[in-house]
């Protein structure tokens, strides 16, 4: 359980330090150079919520991210939709944002679930 927090603080921590660079691509119009951070952040995210719930995300569970979220007990609000929304059009502005707001939504939502758990 020690883990999970602290590989999510650890995720949580540096989507802060690196989302601010990924707005200035957008905001200079370079999706080709949003595209690469924004996937990996993606990844980042999924494993979030494998650690919000306890669990370790292995390697298939990332890739069939659609089926696998399934499984987990909790996650935030239609976020299959939203990723899936955001895995299709990563180098969009609208991806960035719907990738801010899980973010922050499963911040909030994770500190409270592992709280629980201890």
């Amino acid at each position: 359980m020690e883990q999970n927090t602290e590989q999510l603080t650890e995720i949580f921590k540096e989507w802060k330090e690196k989302s601010p660079y990924i707005a200035v691509y957008f905001k200079e119009r370079n999706r080709s150079k949003a595209k690469e951070p924004m996937l990996c952040f993606f990844q980042q995210f999924l494993m979030a919520l494998y650690c919000g719930n306890g669990k370790t995300a292995k390697e298939q569970d990332l890739i069939m991210w659609k089926e696998n979220l399934k499984e987990l007990d909790q996650l935030p609000v239609n976020a299959i939709e939203r990723l899936s929304f955001i895995e299709e059009q990563p180098d969009h502005y609208q991806s960035f944002i719907q990738l801010s707001e899980l973010f922050f939504e499963w911040e909030k939502k994770s500190v409270i679930l592992l709280k629980r758990k201890t």
